[in-house]
């Protein structure tokens, strides 16, 4: 009789033990970290695992001749958890390198606001050089037998203010030998016609005539306005000369002596005359100043900044082109004028004297619309002054840098904003006192709080420039295109 001896039935997929379980768990390592600096790069570090020796089961067989026999048939669960994993390294790699692309964004800005600080400053310096080797020096006069040049002078005339009839009359008064005033008034009925009259009357030896009605040759009122009286002048330079401004006896003599054989085009900074009240101390500090900056600069690196309220040009090259008609379509045609010029190889010169405007309507919003409308044509004719121009301005300037510094080299920022302040209102001083060259008409007290008013308003207006690129000019309103060009808006648009 055969006995059924029970035998251990052999299990092709057993378990590990408890004891093997844990033999492995303690084999398992994980490789140290590496260099925050390099995960944050973009390095991204993944965990490797690695096993000491397999230990042995107590009944010595190897613990890898148990994995072969019991392997663990791979699970969907498994799989799904590497992948989970693969995308979470990926995650984090593309977020490592945001972190990195914007951390160089950042660098490249602060490193792009350091280094224009730099450049302002040299703007700054060669503002002030340029200044004090060319504003106020006296000509040499040329021989007696060399005559000076006959000049036409066209005086666009609309309105009146309180200064009109000193500055008007200054132009009777000049110490040049031979020159005519063409004065040309759009409307009849406007009331210089009769300071014109008077001044002509008391007078009555200067060559002086007057041209009403004007001629519509485009859409620029100053160019339509001219036309008759360029059409009529008899001499080889003309002097283009805005109401508001105040000659000197030796102004104009001082002009057509910088004009050499190769200047095709004499311009006079803007400036202002020695007034009473802030809104004259605003303008004076404005055109002392900031503007300067940038004009005196400009004039040394032989860039185009010539402004059209006096500027003394040959006839001829002018004829050549069309004469001043073939800028009717422009509203700022003395930045054109010298474009034309400098196109043909012609050279533009600053004069020793400044432009001294004079206007008797000085007040705080003419002036600020007045900036903003020059600002506007500057965008419209180089758009790159767009970015630049807010950039040059001290407030915003200082705040950018500040910024940079502390970012770059850990300075302090505040420290850094205030030693800016400092050194842009100094440098700010000299040159306004460069190009006044005397006393100044107020205190430095005065002086601060006009700086300080320009500089915190200069964003303002340029936003409000940029924003509103519509120009209202005299009796009219005007839409910019891009290069400089104009065209009317009409009331119902």
């Amino acid at each position: 009789m055969r006995h059924n001896v029970a035998r251990p039935l052999h299990r092709t997929h057993c378990p590990l033990d408890a004891g093997l379980i844990s033999a492995l768990l303690l084999s398992i390592k994980r490789r140290p970290r590496r260099d925050a600096r390099r995960r944050y790069a973009g390095v991204c570090c993944e965990p490797s695992i690695g096993t000491h020796p397999l230990p042995t089961t107590h009944d010595g067989s190897d613990v890898r001749r148990l994995v072969a026999e019991h392997p663990s048939p791979p699970t969907t669960t498994s799989r799904n958890g590497g992948a989970d994993a693969t995308r979470r390294r990926a995650a984090a790699r593309g977020g490592v390198s945001k972190m990195a692309l914007l951390f160089y964004t950042l660098y490249g800005f602060a490193i792009i606001f350091f280094a224009g600080w730099w450049f302002v400053w040299l703007l700054h310096l060669l503002a002030i050089f340029n200044g004090k080797m060319k504003l106020h020096k006296k000509k040499t006069m040329p021989p007696l037998e060399v005559p000076l040049p006959g000049v036409s002078i066209i005086k666009p005339l609309t309105g009146v203010d309180p200064n009109l009839f000193s500055n008007l009359e200054s132009f009777f008064t000049m110490n040049y030998p031979q020159f005519e005033l063409l004065f040309c008034i759009q409307d009849e009925g406007d009331p210089s016609i009769m300071l014109v009259r008077r001044l002509m009357e008391k007078h009555p030896l200067v060559d002086a005539r007057v041209f009403v009605g004007g001629c519509p040759v485009g859409v620029n009122p100053k160019i339509n306005n001219m036309q008759p009286g360029y059409e009529a002048a008899k001499y080889e330079l003309i002097l283009i000369s805005d109401s508001g401004i105040r000659m000197k006896e030796d102004t104009l003599l001082d002009m057509v002596l910088t004009m050499a054989d190769d200047v095709a085009l004499v311009h006079q900074m803007p400036f202002a005359c020695d007034r009473k009240g802030f809104p004259a101390i605003l303008e004076k500090v404005y055109f002392g100043t900031a503007h300067a900056r940038i004009y005196l600069a400009a004039d040394f690196l032989r860039i185009n900044c010539a402004t059209g309220m006096s500027a003394l040009m040959r006839k001829k090259l002018l004829d050549e082109v069309g004469g001043i008609r073939a800028f009717g379509h422009y509203l700022a045609e003395d930045f054109f004028f010298a474009k034309s010029f400098e196109d043909r190889g012609w050279k533009i010169r600053i004069s020793s004297q400044p432009a001294w405007q004079n206007s008797g309507l000085c007040e705080v919003g003419l002036f600020q619309t007045r900036v903003a409308r020059w600002a506007k044509l500057r965008f419209a004719m180089l758009p790159h002054t767009m970015l630049l121009e807010p950039l040059s301005e001290c407030m915003l300037l200082g705040a950018l840098v500040a910024w940079a510094t502390s970012f770059l080299f850990q300075w302090d920022a505040f420290a850094v904003y205030l030693l800016h302040l400092l050194l842009w209102f100094l440098l700010d001083w000299m040159l306004l006192s460069v190009i006044q060259n005397g006393l100044l008409p107020f205190n430095k007290w005065e002086f601060v709080v006009a700086w300080t008013f320009r500089e915190c308003g200069a964003l303002y207006l340029f936003l409000h420039a940029l924003w509103n690129p519509t120009i209202r000019w005299r009796a009219g309103r005007y839409r910019l295109r891009w290069g400089g060009t104009v065209e009317v808006v009409k009331p119902d648009s």
